[in-house]
C-alpha cells in the first residue's frame, strides 16, 4: 500500500517537514555516490613538474622564514626547487641539502645536486650568514 502511494506519501512528508524529507534523501544519495575521502597523510611530490613559463621572471634563491632554502621564479612567485633547509643541532645551525640521505621524500635532480653538494653541512653563523649561502647557491646554479 505504501509503495503504491509513494508519491502521495513523499508529498505529505515534504509538506510536514518543509521539504526536508526530499532534501535528506537527495543528500544521502549524493553521499553514497561520492568517492570516499582520503585518510591519513597526503604527500605531494612536485619535483618533476617544476616548469618555468616563457614570461616568467628570473630564478632566485632565498631562505624562508621557516628555514627552507628554495629556488623560486620571481615573476610568478612559484617555487621551482626545494634545495634544502637550515637545521639546528645543539647550538649549531647548518644547511641540509634536499636528499633522501637527509630525510627528504624526493631528492634534487642530479645536475643541481652535483653543483651544490659541497654545501651540504655548511655551518650557518656570523662568518657565513643565510644571505651568503643563498648567494653562493645562486652563483653555483647560474641564477645570478
Amino acid at each position: 500500500m505504501l509503495q503504491a502511494n509513494r508519491g502521495a506519501v513523499t508529498q505529505i512528508a515534504d509538506h510536514l517537514t518543509q521539504g526536508g524529507y526530499s532534501a535528506g534523501k537527495r543528500a544521502k544519495a549524493a553521499a553514497a555516490n561520492a568517492a570516499p575521502a582520503p585518510e591519513g597523510k597526503l604527500f605531494y611530490d612536485v619535483s618533476g613538474r617544476s616548469r618555468i613559463s616563457a614570461d616568467s621572471g628570473d630564478i632566485r634563491v632565498r631562505v624562508s622564514v621557516n628555514n627552507r632554502v628554495v629556488a623560486y621564479d620571481s615573476g610568478s612567485g612559484k617555487q621551482v626547487h626545494m634545495l634544502g633547509e637550515i637545521r639546528r643541532q645543539e647550538d649549531t645551525r647548518y644547511f641540509a641539502l634536499a636528499s633522501r640521505e637527509n630525510g627528504f621524500f624526493s631528492g634534487l635532480p642530479d645536475e643541481i645536486t652535483e653543483k651544490i653538494s659541497e654545501l651540504d653541512g655548511q655551518i650557518i653563523d656570523q662568518a657565513c650568514p643565510e644571505s651568503l649561502l643563498a648567494a653562493e647557491i645562486s652563483e653555483r646554479l647560474g641564477f645570478s
